[in-house]
């Protein structure tokens, strides 16, 4: 005899329903549900307020949305780089190829519940449309961003390919967002740039560590060292994203020895990164380029040469991006795309830690260009911003960091006596 249920009857069902789920989630993925740290009690709390949802509110409620933003909302104030992730997009995040896949050439992390640029890449379409670090996208053709996770973010930057797609961008420093039409296409990859900088003096700038670029690198670098360079400036400014093992095979050519960093997690085994003699190339003196779009790999650089005290870091504080996702299938197609492992610096600090506030790594040197004034919280909001009169040539920014890492590397005792100390 078939039995049918009422909408109330219903609604218990997927109340219960709903339950076990979020119990599923934090007990099982987590694994931190106990008595002792009141997951308990919290779960009870949840209960009572889907049932007042479900009794009280105005309208008839839609447990499914309800539920959707629950698991959201927990994962979002876990780890923003989570994902509840329907079969559509497991599809897209197993296809995605950052080098090969249609975007707007960027590397995006959330920040305070938004996308926000890390770093774009030169020549790709979001330099074009002068998008830089620090830039939060609102919205993407008229959809808020606020309740995306990155691979819906990336997904439909992806798509349609080749259709401009219109950005609601708030820039840095700014509160009105202005919208910005950027194209869709594959980014094309930077390129290894380097120079010889005041006749001795070796220029390396690695803007995107992608597979090939740890090579790229040491070729350019010994190119210039035959050439009679007796140190070196590595810049990494808007460097973000990319490979570890890039990462570790650019620290590797200035370390002989020593770890590069580490790899951990709660149930990830811990790995090692470490230099290896064979690979290293040059011992010269050595000054780092950093700032706010340093990420990804070229922190893996960076925290390595710091903590090794293998050279001096100058600039301003990286973003703080590094992290390992896993993909954990769930029923339906679905799946859950949570961090499993942080990057750690050999001397134990993490690349990217909970609080946001205290990510990235600090320069030895606090060095500020143009750009960097305009991302620190203690510029004045109301300082007015001059722009050249009508015939009158713009002038050009001068690269402060590069000419303190200059500086630095003729008379390092006198160029860190007067540099500001890093907060």
């Amino acid at each position: 005899m078939e039995v049918l249920l009422n909408s109330k009857s219903k609604y218990a069902v997927l109340l219960l329903s709903s339950v076990l789920v979020i119990y599923a989630i934090i007990g099982g993925m987590l694994g931190r549900v106990s008595a002792q740290n009141g997951s308990y009690q919290q779960l009870s709390i949840f209960m009572e307020v889907l049932s007042r949802i479900q009794n009280d509110y105005v309208d008839e409620p839609s447990i499914k949305n309800a539920i959707n933003g629950a698991i959201r909302g927990l994962l979002e104030n876990v780890d923003p780089y989570a994902g509840y992730l329907s079969p559509q997009e497991v599809a897209f995040y197993k296809s995605y190829n950052p080098y090969k896949t249609a975007g707007i050439g960027a590397l995006i992390a959330k920040r305070f519940g938004y996308p926000i640029i890390v770093a774009v890449l030169p020549g790709g379409p979001a330099a074009n449309a002068k998008l830089g670090t620090g830039d939060m996208i609102e919205s993407i053709d008229g959809v808020t961003t606020r309740e995306m996770n990155i691979v819906q973010i990336n997904a439909v930057l992806a798509n349609p390919a080749a259709k401009p797609v219109a950005l609601s961008v708030i820039r840095r420093r700014k509160t009105e967002p202005e919208t910005v039409m950027v194209n869709r296409e594959v980014a094309p990859i930077p390129p290894v740039e380097a120079r010889m900088v005041e006749n001795n003096i070796a220029y390396l700038k690695v803007p995107y560590l992608a597979p090939g670029k740890g090579d790229e690198a040491r070729k350019q670098l010994d190119g210039l060292l035959k050439k009679g360079a007796t140190s070196v400036i590595l810049d990494l400014r808007y460097s973000a994203g990319g490979e570890e093992a890039e990462g570790v095979q650019l620290a590797n050519l200035f370390l002989d020895s020593g770890m590069i960093g580490y790899l951990q997690g709660q149930k990830f085994e811990k790995k090692l990164l470490q230099a290896n003699p064979k690979d290293a190339l040059t011992k010269a003196p050595l000054a780092v380029l950093i700032n706010q779009g340093t990420g990804g790999a070229s922190e893996i650089v960076a925290g390595a040469i710091a903590d090794n005290h293998r050279g001096t870091l100058i600039g301003v504080k990286t973003f703080g991006s590094g992290s390992v996702q896993r993909l954990m299938p769930l029923e339906n197609g679905s799946a859950l795309l949570l961090s499993v492992a942080k990057y750690y610096t050999p001397s134990g600090k993490e690349i990217q830690p909970t609080e946001v506030q205290l990510s990235g790594i600090k320069p030895t040197i606090e060095t500020l260009d143009a750009a960097d004034e305009t991302l620190d919280p203690n510029t004045d909001d109301d300082q007015e911003v001059q722009t050249p009169k009508a015939n009158q040539q713009p002038q050009v920014e001068e690269d402060r960091q590069l000419k303190k890492a200059i500086e630095f590397l003729r008379d390092p005792i006198k160029a860190t006596k007067a540099a500001k100390p890093a907060a």
